[in-house]
């Protein structure tokens, strides 16, 4: 069995080679070619996902075993996004009564619904305000952030009495949240205030009332809670079928991946391979991920918390240092707008990095497209050599993800894919991908200075 070890320091596996490698599923196509991987390479790759069992390990952490070992939890956000008819009956109630509670809101016409939280309860909410429901008549105003000046700007104007107001924490306690509704509200508007959470005690004691409360299980990362009832105003914009096309486009995520040992490989093991090759063979610390369409354009912040926050850890899961990187800084942008800002490194400058493209095809004549087209052709043509070396541009390596069109079901399958590879890097590099010890200490601290 090719270990892990040999896998990255077998200098074989750097080598470009020429495999052309397409995968399709749910509206979407991944293209590799452009990675160039070497047959060797990729060989070795699934030998070793194969012999240390890597996709029975994401079968038995699908399936509900107690994968979180340092909070003795199992990960469960994968529920939500099952059959209807494999669903445990606490997500079916939980479902039933988010749509139950979206109607409700929309009954009552409010001016606006401002919504305050961060971390995973704010980043999933926004990307599919961005990506889905940007062209609806609901104002939505995010309030993420601690400093006072956030929440004065973005509620400026507004008749807070004619507004709705709900709070997503996990746990409820979350500072930066409950302090910006109560710096914006002064707790005042207590009857239009809706709570998301795991802690309903909590909630209620806040003052939110037991019938404005939905609940989603413990055992559901915020990082991976947007298939849960942390996705309400997905429902109060868009209703139960979209919904239901966005869990479509996760099973199908999670199908591909479970059907792995026996059918084709998927998308998510050849963005692992990537991702191992870039991070532990070729020595490139960053990610980047560059999205064409503008609704996609904020893609990358929720994929840097998925991957850093998941993977952002340096001791395995037996408690032991790690000698080799685990995840890599993930960043990236808006691509039509990143052109003009740091495209300059990627195309001449001396860091390599591993590079994700995100477009939608389903507009050919649009501007953005036509860049997109421009620009990874740029990369993997390259310049001709009989030109002045300061105009020359190197080929990089680079995937493009293109979907049919930015719809519930494609965006459901682009972030359940990018979850699922998440996950299979973490198994490969023997980590605990759900907790997030390391920022527990800034909590700590920052309470000191809130006497």
């Amino acid at each position: 069995m090719p270990s892990f070890k040999n896998l990255v320091d077998d200098k074989k596996n750097t080598e470009p080679g020429d495999v052309v490698t397409t995968k399709k599923a749910g509206g979407l196509t991944f293209d590799f070619s452009f990675q160039r991987f070497s047959e060797t390479y990729l060989d070795s790759f699934i030998e070793h996902v194969k012999e240390a069992k890597v996709i029975e390990r994401f079968d038995a952490i699908y399936s509900g075993e107690q994968a979180n070992t340092t909070e003795n939890r199992p990960v469960d956000h994968f529920g939500y996004r099952k059959e209807n008819s494999a669903r445990e009956q606490s997500v079916l109630d939980e479902q039933e009564k988010a749509l139950v509670l979206s109607e409700h809101i929309n009954k009552q016409e409010y001016e606006a619904i401002i919504f305050f939280g961060i971390g995973g309860s704010q980043l999933g909410p926004e990307l599919i305000q961005q990506t889905l429901c940007y062209n609806k008549n609901k104002k939505i105003v995010f309030i993420t952030g601690s400093d006072p000046l956030e929440a004065e700007f973005k509620t400026k104007g507004l008749n807070l009495d004619a507004c709705a107001f709900i709070l997503a924490s996990k746990s409820f306690s979350t500072i930066e949240t409950l302090k910006s509704f109560e710096l914006v509200t002064q707790k005042a508007h207590m009857q239009n205030t809706y709570a998301i959470t795991s802690n309903i005690a909590g909630a209620e004691a806040f003052g939110v009332s037991r019938k404005n409360i939905l609940t989603f299980s413990e055992a559901t990362g915020g990082r991976f809670s947007i298939w849960s009832p942390i996705n309400l105003l997905f429902l109060i914009q868009l209703g139960e079928q979209s919904i239901e096309e966005f869990y479509l486009g996760g099973r199908e995520a999670d199908e591909s991946l479970l059907n792995a040992r026996t059918l084709d490989t998927p998308a998510s093991v050849y963005m692992s391979a990537q991702d191992i090759l870039h991070n532990n063979i070729l020595d490139n610390e960053t990610t980047v991920i560059l999205a064409y369409d503008w609704p996609l354009r904020g893609f990358y912040k929720f994929a840097q918390q998925l991957e850093m926050e998941s993977n952002g850890k340096r001791v395995d899961q037996n408690g032991n240092n790690i000698d080799y990187q685990t995840n890599p800084i993930v960043w990236g942008g808006y691509g039509p707008v990143s052109q003009h800002s740091f495209y300059q490194q990627i195309f001449q400058g001396t860091k390599d990095m591993n590079l994700y493209f995100l477009a939608s095809r389903e507009n050919e004549k649009k501007l953005n497209t036509a860049q997109y087209q421009g620009q990874t052709d740029s990369l993997s043509e390259g310049t001709k050599a009989n030109i002045p070396p300061h105009k020359q541009v190197s080929t990089r390596r680079f995937t493009t993800i293109e979907m049919e069109s930015i719809s519930p079901r494609t965006v459901g399958n682009l972030i359940a894919t990018w979850e699922n590879k998440t996950i299979l890097n973490s198994l490969l590099w023997n980590v605990n991908a759900f907790d997030q010890w390391g920022v527990e200490l800034g909590k700590v601290n920052t309470k000191k200075y809130l006497k």
